[in-house]
């Protein structure tokens, strides 16, 4: 292998966005949330709560990742039901401390520090992107609004892998 071949090789394997790489994950839980959901963001001196649409509902899927940190795109996070897919509307460290993704302010980062003093951080970097960091061993819950009658059936992941739901 000539050195150029080498270089471009070494240069495309570290370019690499963790997004692409694959990463241990379970899903440890996955609910309907039947009321809203309050919310709070200390930093931003932020509360409120997140309520469905009429005709929607939330449901929270929470996995608990290995021992590689992530960071990534939000919306790579594709929750897979009977009508399609739907991406994430808010995220947090458990299901009941979700910080929704609309309340995250252009270039700030807001997170907490989790159990496993892993940190899970989101990031708005444009007007429609969110970068999630997850640290090794954390867990990330996941808000969706679906159609009142979908029925859930995966979580596709950044690496292209489908975590199952089973009812």
């Amino acid at each position: 292998m000539s050195k150029i071949s080498f270089t471009l090789a070494v240069i495309l394997t570290l370019g690499l966005p963790l997004s692409s790489q694959s990463f241990a994950a379970q899903i440890t839980e996955h609910r309907e949330i039947v009321d809203a959901l309050p919310f709070e963001i200390p930093s931003l001196r932020l509360k409120g709560s997140v309520r469905a649409a009429p005709g929607a509902r939330l449901y929270a899927v929470t996995v608990a990742l290995g021992e590689e940190p992530i960071e990534t795109d939000i919306r790579r996070f594709v929750l897979l039901t009977s009508d399609g897919t739907s991406e994430p509307i808010g995220a947090g460290g458990r299901a009941d401390i979700i910080i929704p993704l609309d309340r995250v302010p252009l270039g700030r980062e807001v997170g907490e520090i989790l159990p496993s003093d892993a940190v899970l951080a989101l990031t708005r970097t444009s007007t429609t992107n969110v970068t999630l960091e997850v640290g090794p061993r954390g867990t990330v819950a996941f808000l969706f609004e679906l159609r009142t009658a979908a029925t859930v059936r995966a979580l596709r992941l950044p690496d292209g892998r489908e975590l199952v739901i089973a009812r």
